[in-house]
């Protein structure tokens, strides 16, 4: 037996979607996911993976978008909220974030000193959520790949207008400051190499051309 036969053996099988529609939790004939606990494991690949997203493999991301409505909230976990409101972000559903974090910001689930519990009442003290925090709301308003760039992919329903400042996106491509409002997005970009990358916002994308160190401002209306 070669190598590669070896290797074929115990190649792990490839993503299942149940009868529901949704993403299988485990791959395996006759086993089932728990629908009410808190990790998403299966939907790895949608978040931090990628591999799983609605360009490339749309019908795989619907998969996983159902297995996340699906899913349940067991003890109403800091972690489990914010990995699910990051899947939710990565499958462009900014309601989907807004419910997870919700479960979060309206549950007595930070301290005095903003530092947050592991579940509501402050019963636990743990870092999941003042750390995640910022990611859900980043990855909302900001996802990226080389070449790529999407501004408000999952807009926040709460947050109609806004602005932010300095992130720090694949592709070696800064987003120095967003700002949005209803009809109007604004993005200054800087790149310290020469590239070209394609912007999406809602309903619109354009190539832009990076010269490196000099800004560039894209506007959506």
């Amino acid at each position: 037996m070669t190598g590669e036969d070896r290797w074929a053996e115990v190649r792990p099988p490839g993503y299942l979607v149940d009868g529901r529609g949704a993403l299988a939790e485990w791959a395996w004939p006759g086993s089932t996911g728990d629908e009410n606990h808190r990790h998403v494991s299966h939907l790895y690949p949608v978040w931090p993976l990628d591999e799983i997203n609605p360009d490339d493999t749309p019908e795989l991301a619907a998969a996983a978008h159902r297995a996340l409505t699906l899913r349940g909230d067991e003890n109403q976990s800091a972690h489990g909220s914010l990995h699910r409101a990051l899947a939710a972000a990565r499958l462009r559903d900014g309601d989907l974030v807004a419910a997870n974090l919700g479960k979060i910001l309206g549950t007595d689930m930070f301290f005095r000193s903003l530092m947050s519990a592991h579940n509501p009442g402050r019963r636990t003290y743990n870092a999941d959520a003042a750390h995640a925090l910022p990611a859900v709301l980043i990855e909302s308003l900001v996802q990226s790949r080389p070449g790529t760039l999407r501004l408000l992919p999952a807009p926040l329903p709460d947050l109609p207008a806004g602005t932010l400042r300095g992130i720090t996106c694949r592709g070696r491509v800064t987003v120095e400051e967003l700002s949005w409002a209803p009809g109007r997005v604004r993005a200054r970009l800087v790149s310290p190499v020469a590239q070209r990358v394609v912007v999406h916002a809602p309903g619109d994308r354009r190539a832009v051309d990076l010269v490196p160190g000099r800004p560039c401002e894209v506007v959506f209306s």
